[in-house]
């Protein structure tokens, strides 16, 4: 016994470090909002979103420079038109053919 308290008074140092270590360690995993295990899913979801944001400012990069040669061809805005819609012209016939 007595050396057990003898090696106690000789590392109180080291104990104490130990200890807030362990409270600190019980804390991060504890805490129901600042866990580790929150942050760790926070990050994830903010890079799916940071990448979903790349995403759709490219495309809608892409939208604003077609919607400018539809704006500025005629002949183009036709075609957009007959491809995507099947519009067409009262007399002609269209036959649309679907490949899936």
């Amino acid at each position: 016994m007595k050396k057990i308290f003898k090696f106690l008074s000789s590392n109180i140092k080291i104990l104490k470090y130990l200890l807030v270590a362990v409270v600190f360690l019980v804390a991060m995993f504890a805490s129901r909002e600042h866990n580790l295990q929150t942050r760790i899913k926070n990050t994830i979801t903010i890079k799916e979103l940071k990448k979903e944001i790349d995403y759709y400012q490219t495309k809608s990069k892409q939208n604003q420079e077609r919607l400018q040669e539809l704006k500025s061809d005629t002949n183009d805005l036709e075609k957009f038109a007959r491809e995507r819609y099947r519009m067409h012209a009262p007399n002609e016939d269209v036959y649309v053919v679907d490949y899936e």
